[in-house]
């Protein structure tokens, strides 16, 4: 594991390239958020996804959310409803996540986002691909604010860790899904529609 410090506002560009290869060497990689300390991968790597969910003890059917670098690429990845559309348009970078149908396939969603935390959305840019979001804890512990609690919790698994210091004690990103179109509150946080 290699721990590094990271200034949120002003991202070392060296240290988010090598973050950035041990995601494409399908790492793991504990990073900031807008919410709190995340633990990702290559979205699109299988083994990696394996590999993280049982590092966090979670089991391989619960969907892991996705952080994607803009609107452009999401749209890429799922279908947007016109209300889904209007409230990425509002709420994007931020902490809010929306479930969508995932372009190619009948009824699978992903619950994605476009953060508002300069190094996470930098990860999923300089990797072209959606990363993992996935609060830096143990399944069902507490999400984590600072890097000695995450240790705390995963131990030395993950492989590499942008230390941001501590972050500000934020809820976990407001979860919306859609039924015919509407929006549906999946989990209150920080936006209240």
């Amino acid at each position: 594991m290699r721990i590094v410090p990271i200034n949120p506002k002003h991202p070392d560009p060296r240290y988010l390239r090598e973050a950035v290869a041990v995601l494409r060497r399908g790492g793991l990689v504990v990073y900031p958020t807008e919410t709190a300390y995340a633990l990702g991968c290559d979205a699109t790597n299988a083994k990696a996804r394996r590999r993280l969910c049982k590092v966090k003890n979670r089991e391989r059917a619960k969907q892991l959310p996705l952080i994607m670098s803009s609107l452009a690429a999401a749209r890429r990845v799922v279908r947007f409803n016109a209300e889904a559309l209007r409230l990425a348009r509002k709420y994007w970078p931020g902490p809010l996540t929306l479930r969508l149908p995932e372009k190619g396939k009948i009824s699978h969603t992903i619950a994605l986002r476009v953060s508002s935390h300069p190094v996470a959305r930098a990860l999923a840019a300089r990797l072209g691909r959606p990363i993992v979001s996935t609060s830096a804890n143990m399944s069902g512990e507490p999400v984590k604010y600072d890097i000695v609690s995450v240790f705390h919790d995963l131990g030395f698994k993950p492989d590499f860790v942008l230390d941001a210091g501590t972050l500000l004690p934020t809820p976990p990103s407001t979860i919306v899904g859609f039924d015919q179109g509407q929006p549906r509150v999946l989990r209150s946080g920080p936006i209240q529609l």
